[in-house]
């Protein structure tokens, strides 16, 4: 049973080539999913590039590649897709992207994309301000960076109403970050997080709102690291993190390079897995490029994608 952490009402307030994709596999292309009293709409804020190697780990080359396609230098397209939950006089957001705040030596080496921050909210009929939370599933530099922009040669938030949502072990490894994990916390971004006044530190399993839990799962991939489950009306959306990042990473073995302990991210996965199965549960892809969220039945070697559903 997580703890209540309730708050008051607050402020009110790449996509059509996604839409091709799911017009082409006859899937439902809505605009919003409903869950209980909670609307969920993805935001598809911005892509990024990274290695093969470091997103399929110890997955031979010859085979993840008949997954997903690398560009001339390795690299595999990724989406860093921002979950939109709106119920309750609230507006909260699922981690952040990694927004604009980079170097130019930076973007070109993640191939960053456009930020399409305020097209997606206004698509939503929403501002910044509106934003009322920010949960962040842990703080790697693709999940938190896009809270922050440079002005006047500072980093401050894009979201001057929102609270910020951390477990309090993934905060601690990210200010004091193991030699593994270095590269993957950006420190600049860590202490504008701490210097935001709107850091909320949390301990396990938290209720923010009846029915949009945070719930410590994914130590795995690093300390800390939680997952946001929302339920309502005998449905439930769990969202995956980077415990499964994509629908390629559905079968238990196939992990991040990034992970600091594989094992645990295979008991972890093990487990939510089999809630997906036995409960109907949605799931739904931070990472994926072509899949929002789906359902998952057991394949003939692995868990595989059943029924797809646009977010």
């Amino acid at each position: 049973m997580c703890q209540a952490l309730f708050l008051p009402p607050g402020p009110s307030g790449g996509r059509a080539c996604r839409a091709r994709f799911f017009f082409l596999l006859n899937v439902d292309v809505s605009l919003m999913l409903a869950i209980g009293e909670y609307t969920l709409q993805t935001l598809d804020v911005q892509y990024f590039s990274l290695d093969g190697g470091s997103i399929f780990g110890v997955v031979p080359k010859v085979l993840w590649e008949k997954m997903i396609a690398p560009d001339h230098l390795n690299r595999v397209r990724l989406s860093m897709r921002v979950l939109l939950i709106r119920g309750k006089g609230r507006n909260i957001l699922v981690d952040a992207a990694m927004g604009t705040a980079w170097s130019e030596k930076m973007k070109q080496i993640y191939d960053l994309s456009e930020w399409r921050l305020d097209e997606e909210l206004q698509r939503a009929d929403l501002k910044r301000r509106d934003i009322t939370d920010v949960v962040f599933t842990h703080l790697h530099f693709d999940h938190v960076a896009g809270a922050f922009e440079e002005r006047d040669g500072r980093l401050v938030s894009v979201f001057p109403n929102a609270r910020f949502y951390v477990q309090r072990k993934n905060y601690e490894a990210a200010s004091r970050p193991n030699m593994k994990e270095k590269s993957s916390y950006v420190f600049p971004f860590i202490e504008a997080l701490e210097k935001s006044g709107s850091m909320e530190l949390i301990d396990g399993c938290v209720e923010l709102l009846p029915g949009v839990e945070m719930i410590l799962r994914g130590n795995g991939h690093t300390a800390g690291h939680q997952l946001v489950r929302i339920t309502g009306n005998d449905k439930t959306l769990v969202h995956g993190g980077d415990l499964i990042p994509s629908s390629a990473h559905l079968a238990v073995t196939r992990g991040l390079a990034f992970d600091i302990a594989p094992l645990e991210v295979i008991r972890d996965k093990i487990a939510l897995l089999n809630d997906l199965l036995e409960k109907r549960w949605l799931l739904y892809f931070a990472h994926d490029p072509f899949i929002e969220a789906a359902t998952v039945r057991r394949g003939e070697k692995h868990v595989v994608v059943d029924k797809m559903v646009k977010v």
